[in-house]
């Protein structure tokens, strides 16, 4: 159990409840998208992306992707200096309260990334794009892009204004760039990146134990 401003926090509890939530919607709407006739490639793929891409460019990418992370992940595992210079430039009061500082927390943060990175994928993009792109109404790739793009941010709320700001127009990048590639894979493993970071990065501010 941790303290931080007077207020005590269990983050293990935390963490549970945020993955709990996440998949048991995913879980519901799985089912519902399956007894409503729907393909799960409706879901993870968009028909017309706004960039063509062959598979072997997709391939490339893929590996450059792993490369980079490998290498990343190395440089922050073994540099210290490394590590805390990041935590500080990413250091938010308004998130501290869900950061990891054990061992322990850090690995089920590990799962927490994983969920969010897969779960509000789907949802906020790939179940936001489907169905506002099949209103009775015609909306833009751009105006469901914004909408889209806002509700991520809103349910962010808990960052305060700052968070909401930032992971609005982090929403933005990864919605284009599922309609840009028509592959969701792409914007949930980006998700994932950022979010896993925290489990290698020292928290700039530990919470004292209660």
């Amino acid at each position: 159990m941790k303290k931080i401003k007077g207020k005590s926090v269990n983050k293990w509890r935390m963490y549970g409840e945020i993955m709990i939530a996440q998949w048991f919607t995913v879980i519901i709407f799985s089912v519902y998208w399956s007894y409503s006739n729907h393909t799960f490639h409706e879901l993870f793929f968009f028909n017309h992306p706004l960039l063509s891409l062959s598979p072997d460019f997709l391939l490339a990418f893929g590996c450059g992707i792993g490369i980079s992370l490998l290498f990343l992940f190395l440089l922050i595992f073994f540099s210290k200096k490394v590590r805390t210079n990041i935590s500080n430039a990413l250091n938010d009061e308004s998130i501290q309260f869900l950061l990891p500082t054990t061992f322990g927390e850090r690995l089920l943060f590990l799962f927490v990334a994983i969920t969010a990175g897969v779960c509000e994928e789907i949802i906020f993009r790939g179940v936001m794009l489907y169905y506002l792109n099949h209103l009775p109404f015609d909306l833009s790739l751009l105006v469901i892009g914004i909408i889209s793009s806002l509700l991520f941010g809103v349910v962010h709320l808990y960052q305060g204004w700052k968070g909401v700001l930032l992971t609005t127009y982090l929403g933005a990048i990864l919605f284009f760039l599922f309609v840009g590639t028509g592959y969701l894979w792409i914007p949930i493993t980006l998700h994932f990146i950022i979010d896993v970071k925290f489990v290698f990065l020292p928290n700039g501010k530990k919470a004292t134990t209660s």
